[in-house]
């Protein structure tokens, strides 16, 4: 349930490790529209190389986030090879990817101050010293 209201809401809430993939594609489609391996590609950079998603992996997850709302696609005509469906974040897409940041904003600010108490009890430690 939504802190504002006493409904359910469609929005993600908690921490989004199970939707990761969901929010790193809004987050990269909400700056640009793009084919689905231009996705992969462009995930690829922002995580330097940490995310390498299948292509199998990738437009199910597509094809499933344009099924509930998130995501719509048009066909791209190429004169050099072959048409390529470019996505497109919807504005209930646009929801789900501000709330996820929202949340993110919330963990940051928490772990800002559980780092400054690691400081301030372990600051002069080495790790594995704790």
């Amino acid at each position: 349930m939504c802190k504002k209201s006493k409904q359910k809401c469609k929005h993600p809430h908690g921490y989004p490790e199970g939707r990761w993939l969901q929010f790193l594609i809004l987050r990269v489609v909400c700056e640009k529209p793009m084919h689905g391996y231009g996705v992969i590609k462009r995930i690829e950079e922002l995580s330097e190389g940490r995310h390498k998603i299948k292509s199998g992996t990738m437009y199910t997850t597509l094809r499933r986030m344009e099924e509930k709302g998130l995501l719509r696609s048009d066909w791209k005509k190429s004169d050099t090879g072959p048409d390529k469906r470019v996505y497109r974040i919807t504005e209930e897409g646009r929801g789900h990817l501000k709330s996820w940041l929202e949340m993110i904003k919330e963990r940051k600010r928490m772990m800002e101050k559980m780092t400054s108490f690691y400081e301030k009890e372990f600051g002069g430690e080495k790790d594995g010293n704790v």
